[in-house]
């Protein structure tokens, strides 16, 4: 197969692309598209402003978490939450809301991290299609 500059849905940089993680389904973008760029400058800015050149540990997770929130992560379906009443009730996305998962279970980002670099997430559908093709093969030999 030769390389294809194609074979990536650029949209789909930015505006992200479904995924399930321990059963929640997230929308999430690529890694350094510009949306991330743009929040990652002004975090940065803003915490070196608030806290100065060193962050502490604790410091550099909450800049994180937000960098994936605001960066990475653009929708989500499948998320709960125990209400008040210790009912399960469904959490809509927001920003307060990411926020919140993401100073809950920090374990999820990692995995969003991971999720925003694996590139097949991004390929075309028709790129994905044609590689389920068998090649066609010369007869020469």
């Amino acid at each position: 197969m030769a390389f294809r500059i194609d074979r990536y849905d650029a949209d789909k940089f930015t505006e992200g692309e479904w995924t399930e993680i321990d059963g929640g389904q997230f929308k999430i973008a690529r890694i350094n598209n510009p949306v991330y760029l743009d929040a990652q400058r002004r975090l940065d800015k803003e915490f070196r402003q608030k806290y100065g050149e060193e962050l502490t540990a604790e410091q550099e997770r909450e800049k994180d978490a937000r960098l994936v929130g605001e960066g990475l992560l653009r929708d989500w379906a499948d998320i709960e939450a125990q209400g008040e009443d210790g009912e399960l009730t469904s959490v809509p996305y927001s920003l307060e809301n990411v926020a919140t998962l993401l100073r809950n279970r920090p374990d999820i980002i990692p995995k969003i991290a991971q999720k925003a670099v694996d590139m097949e997430r991004f390929e075309r559908e028709d790129v994905s299609d044609q590689a389920k093709k068998p090649q066609k093969r010369s007869n020469t030999g």
